[in-house]
Order: structure tokens, then C-alpha cells, then sequence
């Protein structure tokens, strides 16, 4: 995991995370235990952060999680090289620690139609194409790597193969910053949970300066 704290208001704890890797979970209650945010963030659209505390937090049996070939891929080859669960640990346990301690939670990404709507604006036939085979390409043969941070930074550098998607993926990430944004406008400290691979990119959105942990 990666941590950086960002001045400003609010001041937001950002963290990322490595998709699935299980000892993630345990991080993330750490980090925010030691941060004690007002409010919690997560890089989830609104329907999946609710599916995720209406299902996962609390219960006493969890439902069968279904996932795509791109997803049991992705599993299937961080399972190589660290401890994998579904869903990603990091994600659920800010969500279960936002509950727990009676603080708000929220999925920033956009929700799955406008999503749709954004891939649609940025995404042409021909890069559609392309991602499809890079997609193809994964599922049946995932990276190889040293480390899960590797791991996660490898198949995101595979699933962009264009302009297109990084035009996408910066759209995805302005709306969700400006979520946050949002949030910081009741909450003077926020605590946002990213996939790894966003990391970078998300502090750029967010316009913050801060120090790493």
C-alpha cells in the first residue's frame, strides 16, 4: 500500500491499494485508525460501495462473488506471487471501518450510466477493438511480476492502448476528485481509497501537495 496525506481542505489521507491483495485490508484499518477521518472515500461507483455494505459488512455469510474473465484473471495471476480475496480487502474494510465508526462512506466513481456515457464519448470502434484484444490477451496470459505493485502498475500499462483510454481514465478520475471535493465541503479530513494503479493520477485530480508514507 502507499499512503500520502494532502494539506488543504479538506485534508485528505489518499491510499492505494493493490486490487484483491488480502494483507490490504488489515493496511487500510491501520492507516485509517491512525488518521481518524471525518468521512471515507472509496474508488467504487455509488451502487457497488452499497452492494458492498449491504452484503459484505456485518454479515454473518457473505454471497458468492461473481466476477468477469478479466477479474478471475487478474485474481488468478496476483494469486501467484501474494494471498488473494474478493472483494478487494481494501476496499470493504474502509467501507466496514466507515460503518463501525458511524463516519459516511462514499463510491466516487461515476455511477454505471454515466460511466457508460463517458466510455462511449472517449472510447472509438478502433480502440474498442484494440482494449478487447488486450483484454483477450490478459486473461490468457497475466503479467508476470515481482511484487503486487508491480503486478497491479503492469495490466493497467496493458489495458491502455490509446489515447482514447487515457482520456477516459482522466475523466473518471476528475469526476471522482471532484467527489471528494464535494465531501470535503461537511468533512475537514477525508481518507480515500484508490486501486493502485490510480494512485498518481488521482493525486494530480485532486490538486493536492502532502508527504508520502
Amino acid at each position: 500500500m502507499i499512503a500520502e496525506r494532502l494539506s488543504g481542505r479538506p485534508t485528505i489521507l489518499l491510499l492505494g491499494s493493490v486490487r484483491g491483495l488480502a494483507e490490504e485490508g488489515a493496511a487500510v484499518v491501520s492507516q485509517l485508525d491512525a488518521f481518524s477521518p471525518a468521512a471515507v472515500a472509496v474508488s467504487l461507483s455509488p451502487e457497488e460501495a452499497d452492494t458492498l455494505a449491504q452484503y459484505f459488512v456485518g454479515t454473518l455469510t457473505e454471497p458468492v462473488v461473481p466476477l468477469s474473465a478479466s477479474e478471475a484473471s487478474h485474481a488468478v495471476g496476483l494469486a501467484r506471487i501474494a494471498d488473494v480475496q474478493v472483494p478487494a480487502p481494501a476496499l470493504l474494510s474502509a467501507v466496514d471501518w466507515a460503518r463501525r465508526h458511524d463516519r459516511p462512506v462514499r463510491g466516487v466513481d461515476p455511477p454505471e450510466d454515466s460511466y457508460a456515457e463517458m466510455f462511449a464519448a472517449h472510447i472509438g470502434y478502433f480502440e474498442l477493438v484494440r482494449r478487447t484484444l488486450r483484454e483477450r490477451q490478459l486473461v490468457k496470459a497475466p503479467p508476470e511480476a515481482e511484487s503486487p505493485d508491480d503486478y497491479a502498475l503492469s495490466w493497467d500499462r496493458t489495458m491502455r492502448p490509446g489515447a482514447g483510454s487515457e482520456r477516459l481514465a482522466r475523466a473518471r478520475d476528475e469526476y471522482a476528485a471532484d467527489q471528494v471535493r464535494e465531501i470535503g465541503r461537511s468533512a475537514a479530513t477525508v481518507a480515500v481509497v484508490v486501486d493502485r494503479e490510480r494512485f498518481d493520477a488521482f493525486r494530480l485530480a485532486l490538486g493536492g501537495s502532502g508527504a508520502r508514507g
